[in-house]
Parts: structure tokens; C-alpha cells; sequence
């Protein structure tokens, strides 16, 4: 019988930022003017969504530099696409742009911290969607709601994919993956459970009826790393982490967690998990969010900006060599993806993790 299709979204660890790295909050500049109370947003009584047709990048004007908490630690794939964004931000509003890296439970120290904040379009979060849907089962003192934020863009939107190493493991693909399982434990890397790729696994070699024991990390650079390096069999990760490891030969990808195969990477067609008959579908997501009483048109403003640079030939330079292929939809469109997913990742807990 067919499974369930569970289509999982979630979060990695995507940000924006550049300039400094560090808990240094920025000194305002000129003091501030008070803005009248005159927005409307959606579900109020006073009327429907404000209308944000015809915002452009200026129709927001800060008064202090950007304020951006990342809930991740400085380094790897996230910190180069914060530089990414951040430069943006900087060269269209002539303030710097300061990442705080608020590590810990999850995005919660970094959520609180923005809370705390006062209501500004510069005072911005980077998350992703396990913040509001995996987190909390995990960690019942984490208690976010995401009616509390107001999403202003997506940032990352990518595949996720199984890699081995041939040279260490003699696997080259899912079948010698389970063949080597049927006299091994297939000792994998991932992030702790309660994280994205922590589920999958469980849920593939699950779903499979695999030994399999996880080996943790903070990162899943260092998860790759440890499957090139012989110290684990295998691990997944985002397309954009594989990368440099399938370009140098180190690393096969052997599945995507995907509708279709992924040939993202020259010379590879990448099967789905789909078609060894595990139905589970997964993209990482990231944003950059705020606190929900800003004004709905900074928001679409500081969008626009992020959606200007993304046409420069400098953004498509730096992207490219990141291997970073940006997602930047609209924050209605990011929370409807997190809405979506909540259900699903509860179901996934249900089955895999609860006791």
C-alpha cells in the first residue's frame, strides 16, 4: 500500500546579514518620528490587508542600522548568504546592516531578543519553519506563535539529498546503501533530533526497516564532512552544502527528498526516495521575519529591496558563487508554507519520536 505522502518543509539555517558579526546592538541616528496608527491589517475590524501595490525598495526611509538576529552560529553557507542579502540592504539604504548570532533553543533566545525590540522594520530575525512546527514538540518550554511575526521574505527554498562516499563505504547507490544495512547499522550524521535532517533520516531508514544510528552535529557541513572523512556511511543535507563535495568526487548523491530527480549537479541524475517506494517530500525553508505590528509597508518595501538586488549582476555573481539559489517570495506566501507543514510535522512526530 501506498504511504502517505509527507510533505515536510522546513528550516535550515539561512541569514541575513553583513557587516558584524556579534551580540553589538547599533546606536539609532537620528531620533526616530513617531508614526500615527493608521494601517489596517488583515483581520482587523476596521477593514481588510493594507494595500501594498506600488511599494518600492524608498517608500521605507530607517532612521538606524538594520538589527538582524540569526539563531545559528557565524560561518559556513549561512553567513555568506547573510553578506548576500546584507549587502543589499546596505547599498540601498546607506545603513549598515549588524547580524546579532543568538544561538540556541531552536531560534527561541533570538526570537525573545526580538520581542523585546521595538517595533521597526530594521529589527528583523532570520528563522526557519522547525522554529514553529518541529521545536516546540521537541521541546515543550519553546512556545512561539506564529501570530506574533510578520514574515517579509523567503530566503532559501532547496532539495534535500542522501550522499555517500564509494571510496570509504563501497556504496554507490540506495541499493548497496541496503545491502551494506543488511549485515551493518548504518551509522549516519545529522543534526539532533528535532531537527530536519534527523527526521528524515529516521523516517527513510524507518520507513525502510534499516539499522540506523544517528552521529550528531551542529551543522550539516560537518555531517558531510564526517562522511567523506570514512567517520559515518552516509547523511543528508541540502543541495548547496553537497555541492563542492560531489564537484571534487568525494561524495555521491544517491537520493532526493523530492517530486522529481535532482540534476542540480553535472552529470547526475538523482532518483527520489519516491521511486524506492518511501513517499516523503522535503525542502528546506528560511525567511527573514519581524514583529507583527510593523507596518505592512515597510515590510513590502525592505521585500522590494531584497527583490532589486536580486536582479543586479552582483547579487547573480555572489550567488553563483555560493551555489546559493535564492528564494524570495513574499512573507504571505513563507507563512503559508509553515501553516501547511505544522500538521505534518506533528503527524511525523506521532509516528517516529513520541512515546
Amino acid at each position: 500500500m501506498k504511504k502517505k505522502v509527507l510533505a515536510l518543509i522546513m528550516a535550515g539555517t539561512m541569514a541575513l546579514s553583513m557587516a558584524a558579526c556579534g551580540n553589538t546592538q547599533s546606536q539609532d541616528t537620528p531620533k526616530e518620528p513617531e508614526k500615527q496608527e493608521t494601517v489596517q491589517t488583515e483581520g482587523t475590524e476596521e477593514g481588510g490587508a493594507t494595500d501594498v501595490s506600488g511599494i518600492t525598495a524608498d517608500s521605507f526611509k530607517p532612521f538606524k542600522d538594520f538589527n538582524v538576529r540569526v539563531p545559528f552560529a557565524a560561518g559556513g553557507s549561512a553567513d555568506t548568504i547573510a553578506r548576500i542579502i546584507g549587502q543589499g540592504l546596505q547599498e540601498t539604504y546607506g545603513k549598515t546592516v549588524i547580524v546579532n548570532n543568538l544561538t540556541g533553543a531552536n531560534g527561541a533566545i533570538a526570537a525573545a531578543d526580538l520581542d523585546s525590540a521595538k517595533s521597526d522594520a530594521t529589527e528583523l530575525m532570520v528563522g526557519g519553519i522547525a522554529m514553529f512546527t518541529l521545536a516546540p514538540l521537541f521541546n515543550k518550554d519553546i512556545n512561539l506563535s506564529i501570530d506574533d511575526y510578520q514574515f517579509v521574505s523567503g530566503l532559501v527554498l532547496e532539495d534535500q539529498l542522501l550522499y555517500v562516499s564509494p571510496s570509504n563505504s563501497g556504496i554507490e547507490d540506495w541499493d548497496g546503501l541496503v545491502k551494506y544495512a543488511a549485515d551493518n547499522r548504518i551509522v549516519y550524521g545529522s543534526n539532533a533530533p528535532g531537527g530536519a535532517t534527523h527526521l528524515l533520516a529516521t523516517m527513510l531508514f524507518g520507513e525502510a526497516g534499516l539499522d540506523a544510528e544517528a552521529v550528531t552535529s551542529d551543522g550539516s557541513g560537518k555531517d558531510l564532512l564526517a562522511v567523506a572523512s570514512g567517520n559515518v556511511v552516509c547523511a543528508i543535507a541540502p543541495a548547496s552544502v553537497g555541492a563542492q563535495y560531489v564537484e571534487d568526487g568525494s561524495l555521491v548523491p544517491i537520493a532526493v527528498f523530492s517530486e522529481e530527480n535532482y540534476t542540480g549537479y553535472e552529470g547526475y541524475d538523482v532518483p527520489t526516495v519516491q521511486s524506492f517506494g518511501y513517499d516523503i517530500v522535503f525542502r528546506t525553508c528560511n525567511f527573514v521575519m519581524t514583529k507583527a505590528d510593523v507596518a505592512p509597508e515597510d515590510v513590502a518595501a525592505i521585500h522590494q529591496a531584497i527583490l532589486d538586488y536580486s536582479e543586479t549582476e552582483e547579487f547573480k555573481d555572489l550567488a553563483k558563487n555560493a551555489n546559493y539559489t535564492p528564494y524570495l517570495e513574499d512573507g504571505e506566501t513563507v507563512k503559508q508554507i509553515i501553516l501547511d507543514t505544522a500538521d505534518l510535522c506533528k503527524e511525523a512526530y506521532d509516528k517516529y519520536y513520541a512515546q
